[in-house]
């Protein structure tokens, strides 16, 4: 994007026929594609966990991006839309022809979902909509977007989602510079007196703040995985220099500050990859998404906390190369710009924090209350 080239369309399909998903690997859309790239037994977590912590290894900035947003914007036309609705736009998507966007946040309404003020009315066999959404990752190239929109009342009781093709009239994309991305884009969108077919309602109406928290799950670990290998790259990246560079007539690595600041990104890197692949055995075991909200939600967390440290630790081995966008220190410069992509989208670190907390204290009450079989199940599925 900083050289204003474009994402390549045709980089979906190209993945597809060397064998690569693209639209990720959710429960609900491993069945999906072609027989001659499913592995004997299916896919599971694990084979997601593997893809997704590869591709990251290219470093910062959201190579095949598109391809993430797809698997975050597909789950919920999966597990909870009509065949009619499926029909439109997931085969599309996983041949690689068309591509959609999660359409959620607003300019008053990032994690706090329940406060979307976007609308939609009946009108006739239709729903007009209007209001804006605001960080629509790969908005300017989504042929369709899952859409968060209130068909009734306040709170997330009036909330449900639409299938919106974004060629229909009313709908304004406006692509936003940001800090962080330099290889996808992230949106402002205008929709003005929309009008969407009502049988591109997803599921149930009313019931869209559901089938989203049940997505937020699975992106939430998209995000972990991708952002654990980021930490990993700051580390690899100062491995290396500092065996290479030389100060005060011997090498950065015979330093013991230096020493304790790789071994500490090391001992935080190896927790994190070790709690992705928990949540994977755990999504590969079954366990459901609906009590998979705290530990998805603190293992995002301590994603971006341990790719925060990494980053200023790598820049503090690198120095003055760490912050120039050329030289040794280039990769770890740009590294550098994604931390807060990983730390606000998805969910903020303080609300998924309050979160957990929220679920574990209401666990503990209900193990409290006397009713300790079915309380001390609860707690054990909250922490």
């Amino acid at each position: 994007l900083e050289r204003h080239e474009v994402y390549p369309m045709e980089l979906h399909a190209k993945a597809l026929s060397a064998g690569l998903p693209t639209a990720g690997l959710a429960q609900a859309v491993q069945s999906r594609y072609p027989s001659s790239i499913i592995p004997e037994g299916g896919f599971d977590t694990f084979h997601e966990l593997i893809y997704l912590d590869e591709l990251a290894t290219v470093g910062a900035g959201g190579a095949m991006g598109q391809c993430n947003i797809n698997s975050m914007a597909l789950p919920p036309i999966m597990f909870a839309g009509s065949k009619a609705v499926q029909d439109l736009v997931v085969d599309k998507v996983i041949a690689g022809n068309q591509n959609i966007a999660l359409a959620i946040s607003e300019p008053t309404a990032g994690s706090d979902v329940a406060a979307i003020r976007a609308t939609a009315v009946r009108e006739g066999a239709n729903f007009r909509v209007n209001g804006q959404k605001k960080w629509i990752t790969g908005g300017h190239i989504a042929d369709y977007l899952t859409l968060a929109v209130r068909t009734g009342t306040a709170g997330n009781k009036g909330i449900s989602l639409l299938l919106v093709d974004t060629a229909s009239p009313g709908i304004t994309v406006r692509k936003m510079a940001t800090q962080f991305d330099s290889c996808h884009g992230t949106t402002f969108i205008t929709l003005d007196n929309v009008l969407v077919p009502e049988k591109n309602l997803i599921g149930e109406e009313g019931n869209g703040f559901m089938y989203l928290l049940l997505n937020f799950n699975h992106e939430r670990f998209v995000i972990s995985v991708g952002t654990c290998r980021f930490a990993r790259l700051c580390y690899t990246e100062s491995l290396k220099y500092a065996i290479r560079r030389k100060t005060f007539g011997k090498r950065l690595s015979e330093h013991q500050m230096i020493r304790l600041k790789l071994a500490e990104m090391l001992r935080q890197i190896e927790a994190l990859h070790d709690g992705n692949e928990r949540v994977a055995f755990q999504y590969k075991s079954g366990v459901p998404d609906a009590k998979l909200g705290s530990q998805c939600g603190l293992l995002k967390v301590m994603a971006s906390k341990t790719f925060e440290y990494c980053a200023r630790e790598a820049s503090q081995v690198f120095g003055g190369s760490a912050l120039v966008r050329e030289g040794p220190g280039k990769i770890v410069e740009r590294l550098y710009r994604e931390v807060r992509a990983s730390a606000i989208p998805g969910g903020s670190e303080e609300v998924l924090l309050d979160l957990a907390a929220r679920q574990a204290i209401a666990g503990a009450i209900a193990v409290a209350s006397g009713s300790f079989g079915s309380g001390l199940a609860a707690a054990k599925s909250r922490l």
